[in-house]
């Protein structure tokens, strides 16, 4: 068989096949056999009937049986030859020139054909010692761990009726609203809570309000109030109030004790400091990982440079607008900006998949069954589980196969990590 294959582009290759005579003929007396023997041919008993009087009766049949015969196997087996990755089938969108069933066919010639397809296009990896990523170690100072432990306080604060003194700073007070200007009803809000003094414009007019005081005034709005400041949308305008106070309590914040230490499940306030700091370096180092994986993702996109085809951005572009459209029942038709950042992030999408397999590729990446193993053990035993029925559970969910992707994805981007430069800092 030959085969001459010719680069459209990246992504297109046509490759010209041609089967042997000798190949041809074989099929057409395959064909002819099989005829003789299960055809009713008039004036002749079954497997008796001669080639020419069967040539005659079914020619466009035999022809047809040659082609399906030879063409497919002769293509694949061009393109596993020449390790092409064919992206969709020969015969989609008019890929075949001529399509198949308009090929001839004749006995003692050989039988020549054309198939232009889509492939995936040879992509080289960049130098991976090359990239740069944050390396740091991972510190988490003591004034964090005092951040969050405050916070934690402020989570399980008290909140205490105030009926004999007025609304001070520090506060939470109900608030029935209606803000106008021009008179257009801005804010109209019954029984809000507010913190007196989160919201500086309005924190003066709140101190001093006693129980069921009514208010009236205006505040104009600097034009930069931040996304969020709760009342952003009303930015650079001069807005009617008219408030009531129908509720005042006082925040009580629990001491941080021992007994505040064991509501929050540790034996002590040691322990848990300790337990928080220790959560918080889990924390950072995790989002630490996702900024690595991320810059790394980047700098492999911008350092590499190879074409995806347009059919298949398109796809994959409406496979996320179904699902988005799935999930959003009102989700009106994408405008054609939207429809250009859903297939945006498709290449994007493409192209990495594309890198990170290649990568795994060259570095002979995978998952061992004893490593899928240990992990299932791993997770079982995490969660007090019989490791047998665990995985058992898994199976049932189709969970181990996406197990197996994450833990391959994670051992890709270990070996990234480990190759890629520390990103350098600038001493001034």
């Amino acid at each position: 068989m030959k085969v001459e294959i010719e680069d459209v582009d990246s992504c297109k290759k046509t490759l010209k096949i041609e089967i042997p005579a000798e190949d041809v003929n074989t099929e057409f007396k395959k064909a002819y056999e099989e005829i003789r023997k299960n055809a009713d041919v008039p004036g002749f008993r079954k497997g008796r009937a001669p080639r020419n009087i069967i040539s005659m009766r079914f020619s466009e049949y035999i022809k047809a049986e040659v082609i399906d015969n030879l063409v497919p196997p002769a293509f694949e087996k061009a393109a596993e030859d020449a390790e092409l990755e064919i992206l969709r089938p020969p015969d989609a969108e008019d890929a075949i020139k001529p399509p198949f069933k308009e090929l001839s066919v004749k006995e003692n010639e050989p039988l020549s054909f054309e198939v232009t397809v889509d492939v995936k296009p040879e992509i080289t990896i960049p130098d991976l010692e090359q990239l740069e990523i944050e390396k740091k170690e991972v510190d988490v100072p003591k004034e964090e761990v005092d951040d969050y432990l405050e916070q934690m306080r402020e989570d399980r604060a008290d909140f205490i009726p105030v009926e004999d003194r007025p609304a001070q700073e520090g506060d939470h007070v109900t608030l029935d609203i209606l803000a106008t200007s021009d008179g257009d009803t801005l804010v109209e809000e019954d029984e809000e809570t507010y913190e007196v003094g989160k919201i500086p414009e309005l924190t003066p007019h709140l101190i001093g309000m006693i129980l069921d005081d009514e208010k009236d005034f205006s505040i104009t709005f600097p034009e930069e109030l931040g996304v969020e400041h709760e009342f952003d949308h009303l930015a650079g305008k001069k807005v009617d109030f008219h408030v009531v106070l129908p509720d005042i309590s006082e925040k009580h914040l629990p001491d941080l004790d021992d007994d505040f230490a064991k509501d929050m499940g540790e034996d002590d306030l040691e322990r848990l400091v300790a337990k928080t700091w220790s959560d918080l370096v889990e924390f950072n180092k995790q989002k630490q990982r996702s900024k690595q994986e991320e810059d790394l993702i980047t700098q492999l996109l911008e350092k590499s440079s190879f074409e995806v085809p347009e059919f298949l951005i398109e796809e994959r572009a409406n496979l996320q607008i179904r699902v988005d459209r799935y999930f959003a029942s009102e989700k009106p038709e994408p405008t054609e900006e939207e429809l250009e950042q859903y297939k945006s992030s498709a290449l994007e999408s493409i192209r990495t998949n594309w890198l990170i397999n290649k990568i795994s590729e060259n570095e002979e990446i995978e998952v061992s069954d004893e490593e899928l193993d240990d992990r299932v053990r791993a997770m079982a035993q995490e969660r007090d589980r019989d490791p047998e029925k665990y995985r058992k559970a898994m199976e049932d969910a189709n969970r181990i196969e996406s197990l197996k992707s994450s833990m391959w994805q994670d051992k890709i981007f270990d070996l990234l990590i480990e190759k890629a430069a520390a990103k350098r800092t600038l001493i001034t």
